[in-house]
């Protein structure tokens, strides 16, 4: 049969109808759609799981998908505290102290309340600990406790024992274990984990030191940091760890207000387009994502991103050349020979015959990260003197610079008392400028990266905004009123799917206001200046 027909997902035959969110499932009549809805909504997704020696078990489109459509959103199969955290209550997982919590009757680890106490996640923990026949005290707040990081692998070790079912799918994951081997990580968790928990809760008859290390490698490499307790806690989701990792991702991660993960498309997706997600911080440069990856995940990332030195043509990791008056840009040959932080190949300038050896761009940019890391946050002034200190050696759009930009761009208007209204006009039109020339740069770097354009298309709208007030004229009010409106209309679409807990969520929440009270001043404008606001 065609793609455009198979058998019926009811009765077997040849049928033409599919499925309208997933294009995957064919139906003979809209009878037997409707009949077998209840049963297929649970795994109607768009798209379906492929495989290949390289990738592993991966995700392809089976449809078109548009910016901002919701391609997946599951609970998680096991939360847990980070393996460096203090003390959190392991009901809902926040942070607690000696005036906040009790202990568990039964277990004696620290919970918020009855509830927390009888939540189902606590159950793993709470059950190991009566069965070793005493109870857990801790005494230490507000400092990191050694005892919490066995915590989320004796949850999935849980599974194993007790949950079959679970233990199928979190035993599909990859551990990476051959990689580990011989780490430094990999001894301090044999000892810190492994060997604690065989010891402590006495389970050396039921697991063995070589299961709970695999279990280590499958937290390791498959977790997610989630962002809705204080501290973030971690989880780990079935399906989410199928999407491949990009640094140029067409896929965005959130979380729901409930724990578990939402997959939105971030850029238009097409039918057999691979799903993916950024496992690391697209805002580094390209060698210290790739290390990055190799040490968090095992992997060289050799995605279209990092094979281009120019990356999209943004030259985001590269320097300026010295040879005046050449206006050109050096850059190595390539960023992915350098696989085990070596040498590597001399950058040389797009223009001119100037070399820069791999030693000194190395040496060159670890001293500006170092005075980077050095630089006083929060402060506009600051970020002013490293940009001017360091424009004439790094490209305007390199990641030092678009990171400091950045805070800047959200510090202007938040130092002092008066927000926006209170500061210079020149910084106001800094602000403008900045988040414009970021939106920009982000929407050919990192197209589906949509959580931070959003928030610099926020702090857009209420620049336009204020420097629409401060012209004075009504025609001209009313114009960048209408523009303000348009930019935090895209600023509230971009960060529509974010939970209500975390900063990005409450801004969400306020573009939503704003634009009613936007609207509203547009009306008011417009029976001034007679155009319509719409």
């Amino acid at each position: 049969m065609s793609e455009e027909s198979g058998e019926c997902d009811i009765c077997q035959k040849p049928a033409s109808q599919k499925c309208g969110a997933c294009h995957s499932v064919f139906y003979c009549c809209k009878e037997h759609q409707k009949s077998g809805w209840k049963t297929h909504k649970k795994v109607c997704r768009p798209f379906k799981v492929c495989y290949d020696e390289i990738l592993g078990r991966h995700l392809k489109a089976t449809r078109d998908i548009k910016p901002g459509e919701v391609v997946l959103q599951e609970p998680p199969l096991i939360w847990g505290p980070a393996q460096v955290t203090v003390p959190v209550c392991l009901g809902c997982g926040n942070a607690v102290t000696e005036k906040n919590s009790r202990p568990c009757f039964k277990c004696g680890w620290p919970v918020c309340n009855e509830t927390c106490e009888k939540a189902p996640g606590h159950i793993p923990e709470c059950r190991y600990t009566v069965l070793r026949g005493d109870r857990v005290s801790v005494k230490n707040f507000g400092v990191v406790h050694p005892i919490y990081q066995c915590i989320t692998v004796l949850r999935c070790l849980y599974q194993k024992q007790f949950l079959p079912e679970v233990w199928k799918k979190l035993d599909t994951l990859q551990s990476h274990c051959e990689e580990r081997k011989g780490t430094q990580k990999y001894e301090q968790e044999k000892v810190t984990i492994a060997q604690f928990i065989l010891r402590f809760f006495k389970l050396a008859n039921v697991f063995t030191e070589e299961e709970i290390m695999r279990v280590c490698g499958i937290v390791m490499i498959n977790s997610h940091e989630v962002p809705l307790t204080e501290p973030p806690h971690v989880a780990i989701y079935e399906s989410t760890s199928m999407f491949e990792h990009n640094c140029s991702a067409n896929c965005t991660k959130s979380f729901t207000n409930k724990g578990g993960v939402l997959v939105a498309a971030g850029t238009h997706i097409k039918k057999g387009d691979n799903l993916c997600i950024c496992y690391t911080d697209p805002l580094w440069g390209t060698s210290n994502r790739r290390h990055h990856l190799y040490q968090s995940k095992f992997f060289w990332c050799n995605c279209k991103r990092c094979q281009d030195t120019t990356e999209f043509g943004t030259f985001f990791s590269s320097l300026k050349c010295q040879n005046s008056p050449c206006n050109g840009y050096l850059l190595p040959k390539t960023f992915i020979e350098n696989n085990n932080n070596e040498k590597g190949s001399d950058w040389t300038c797009t223009k001119c015959t100037n070399v820069f050896s791999a030693y000194s761009a190395q040496d060159l940019l670890e001293r500006i990260g170092k005075d980077l890391s050095d630089m006083p946050k929060g402060v506009s002034q600051e970020c002013k003197n490293f940009i001017k200190d360091y424009e004439s050696l790094l490209h305007p759009n390199h990641f030092y610079l678009t990171d400091v930009r950045l805070a800047l761009s959200q510090i202007i208007g938040q130092e002092g008392q008066g927000g926006l209204p209170a500061v210079s006009d020149e910084d106001l039109e800094l602000k403008a400028r900045l988040c414009q020339g970021l939106v920009n740069l982000f929407k050919t770097l990192i197209p589906g990266e949509t959580r931070v354009r959003g928030l610099l298309m926020f702090e857009l709208h209420a620049s336009i905004a204020e420097i629409g007030r401060r012209k004075g004229d009504p025609g001209d009010l009313h114009t960048l009123l209408l523009e303000s409106k348009n930019v935090l209309t895209e600023a509230a679409d971009l960060l529509k799917h974010e939970p209500d807990f975390i900063p990005e969520g409450k801004i969400y929440k306020q573009a939503v206001s704003n634009l009613k009270e936007l609207e509203f001043v547009l009306r008011t404008v417009h029976k001034t200046v007679g155009d319509s606001p719409m």
